[in-house]
């Protein structure tokens, strides 16, 4: 049994170091697509999940350019228990909504992506990644204590910073984790008040988070 799993764990280690030498020849050529699925949390709002795509193609064998769409959204509800009771062994609780906030954030960037196998037979790449772009935030927000509904738009100068791993996993694709930070302070309403200073809101949507997903050769937009 011992031998079986040693051979197949050789098979697969194989299988995956040949597929990194077609990947790394694909590699200096190709275009490529990724597909990325994670979670955020940024100062002033709650954990979400963030949904991303990226698109661009090789500088050299090692730095790659592209533009990316990051999409995030966050519910926070504020809740209390307004009464406890037991039926039948059974315990209920009675639950008031006061404060709930939905957060959206669209993440526009321009990214530069450093990338580095272990070695040319290795499947296993080092991943790096800069982003700048312009990140737009809208807050809906439900008072139900003070019995008001407001929804304000956001905006502002945004930059993230990433590292990871990637592994190949066939001829033209690689899976990978990356951690990543954002930051951005976005705002909105910039007025004056009675004394004529600048006034205006402002959300901090900083925070770190995570990605997992695929990378694809020769599928993208920039050929």
């Amino acid at each position: 049994m011992k031998r079986l799993l040693l051979a197949l764990l050789a098979g697969i280690l194989l299988s995956q170091s040949l597929h990194a030498q077609t990947f790394q020849s694909k590699r200096r050529t190709k275009a490529f697509t990724e597909f990325k699925f994670g979670r955020l949390n940024p100062v002033d709002t709650d954990t979400g999940n963030l949904y991303g795509i990226s698109t661009g193609r090789r500088i050299d064998n090692r730095l790659f350019w592209g533009a990316e769409i990051n999409y995030f959204a966050a519910n926070f509800r504020q809740e209390t228990t307004i009464a406890d009771s037991v039926v039948g062994g059974i315990s209920f609780s009675q639950k008031r909504l006061e404060l709930e906030f939905d957060t959206r954030i669209m993440m526009l960037m321009f990214i530069l992506t450093y990338e580095r196998p272990f070695s040319d037979q290795s499947p296993l790449y080092l991943r790096g990644a800069g982003g700048l772009g312009w990140e737009l935030i809208w807050n809906n927000e439900d008072n139900f204590l003070e019995g008001f509904n407001r929804d304000r738009f956001f905006h502002g100068l945004g930059w993230q910073l990433s590292g990871g791993v990637g592994m190949v996993i066939s001829n033209t694709g690689v899976l990978f984790f990356d951690v990543f930070y954002n930051n951005s302070f976005a705002s909105r309403n910039q007025d004056r008040d009675e004394q004529g200073l600048p006034v205006w809101d402002q959300i901090n949507v900083s925070g770190l988070g995570i990605k997992v997903g695929v990378n694809i050769l020769g599928l993208g937009f920039f050929r």
